[in-house]
Order: structure tokens, then C-alpha cells, then sequence
């Protein structure tokens, strides 16, 4: 039976309202298409993408992690270190690096496993408005990093050295090592990576960090790119 007109421009505006239609000239062969872009998430997801502590020990190759400590507002340790431009490579979420960046909200937390702690850890996760404001500051520290060659630590006099910057795959990564530490050493890796409009912000300490750091990101920035 052949359909008519009228039936036909029914369907036509059916497949418009829908989704749109891809068309090979025969009009009842239309079928509908949609090109699918991840969401931008919202300030009430940031707590959620933090890893546990059980994940934070398998990613540190340890025990025992705890949560020691959780902001909604980044810490400022400018007066403790010096010199300034160092203190992206130093720590995560610093309110000094992230001021003025258009950022619109945090979350951290802090752990370490136990009082005379051999490991440590802070992970961070900061919302901005768009992925073109995220990628934005992820584009600046990646010009800032490599301008930190040595820092100390006012208050300890701890001396720090950071290692080779690497710079792929959307993460910024390095490792500092602290001079003269006792045995077995001390250093802490940092890694920042950008997934959609969040800014992963990581900061990983033990006698040998490797990449922890990184590690850590990838598993949070893994869990941002699967939220539709």
C-alpha cells in the first residue's frame, strides 16, 4: 500500500523534533542520528570523585591511609615557602595559583596512614565554569611549572628540588625531591590533569612517590570522563 503525503510529512516532522534524520532519498528509510558530548559537571559531584582510601592505597602501593583533613577552600601556604612561583610544584590547590583563574569551586582532602606516616596524600578536584576555562589554566601551568628550578620551605628550612617536567596525554606531572632528607629519603610527586571542566589537582609524598601522582589523577579523571 503506498503511503500518502500527508502520512509522509508526519514522519518527516516526527524525526525533526526527535533528533534529526539522516536521509538516503528514500523517505521511509530515514533513521534518526545524535552526536553525543559529555556535560560539564556540577559543584555537587566534586565530593563524590574523590578516591577512597582503599583506592588510595592500592594506587601508593601501601596501608592504612586516612583522611586527616577535607576543604571546600584552598589552603594558602605562600608565606611557608619560597619562592613564589614554586608553589604550584610544591602543592595542590593553592589559592594563590588559582586566583584570578575564573575557577568556581573545590573539594580536598588530606590523608596520610598514621602518626609517623610514610606516605601522604592530597587530592583535589576544582570545578571551572566551561572546558575552555579549565583547559585555560591547565595551558598556563604548563608554561608556569618549568619556572621553578628550587624552593625551600621558610618555617623547616627544608631545602626541594623538582625533577624533569612531563607534559602529555592532558597531565602535568613532576617529581621534588627534598635535599637531605633522612634515610630513606622523602620526595613528593605532583600531577595536574584536565578532564572536561575539571581540574585534577594532585600531590603524592613517600620515600619514592614514582607515579603515584599521576596514578591518582588518571583514576579521578577516569570517573569525570564516565558521567554522561
Amino acid at each position: 500500500m503506498r503511503r500518502s503525503t500527508a502520512t509522509l510529512a508526519a514522519a518527516a516532522a516526527i524525526c525533526v523534533l526527535t533528533a534529526g534524520c539522516a536521509s538516503t532519498g528514500n523517505a521511509e528509510s530515514m533513521t534518526p542520528t545524535r552526536t553525543l558530548i559529555p556535560r560539564p559537571l556540577v559543584e555537587r559531584e566534586l565530593a563524590s570523585l574523590l578516591l577512597t582510601p582503599e583506592e588510595i592505597n592500592a594506587a601508593m602501593g601501601t596501608t592504612g591511609m586516612a583522611v586527616t583533613g577535607s576543604q571546600s577552600v584552598m589552603s594558602d601556604n605562600n608565606a611557608t615557602m619560597s619562592p613564589p612561583e614554586c608553589l604550584a610544584v610544591d602543592g595542590a590547590a593553592e589559592a594563590l595559583v588559582y586566583a584570578d583563574s575564573g575557577f568556581r569551586a573545590e573539594r580536598d582532602e588530606s590523608l596520610n596512614n598514621g602518626d609517623d606516616f610514610t606516605h601522604y596524600l592530597k587530592q583535589a578536584v576544582v570545578l571551572f565554569p566551561t572546558v575552555e576555562m579549565a583547559a585555560a589554566f591547565f595551558d598556563a601551568s604548563a608554561q608556569q611549572w618549568p619556572a621553578c628550578r628550587e624552593y625551600t620551605h621558610t618555617q623547616s628550612g627544608t631545602q626541594w628540588f623538582p625533577g624533569q617536567i612531563s607534559n602529555g596525554d592532558g597531565t602535568l606531572s613532576t617529581i621534588a625531591t627534598q635535599k637531605d632528607a633522612a634515610a630513606p629519603g622523602w620526595a613528593c610527586g605532583r600531577a595536574l590533569q584536565l578532564k572536561n571542566n575539571i581540574i585534577v589537582d594532585i600531590n603524592t609524598c613517600s620515600a619514592n612517590p614514582a607515579d603515584s601522582a599521576s596514578k591518582v589523577a588518571g583514576l579521578i579523571a577516569d570517573d569525570i570522563g564516565s558521567r554522561w
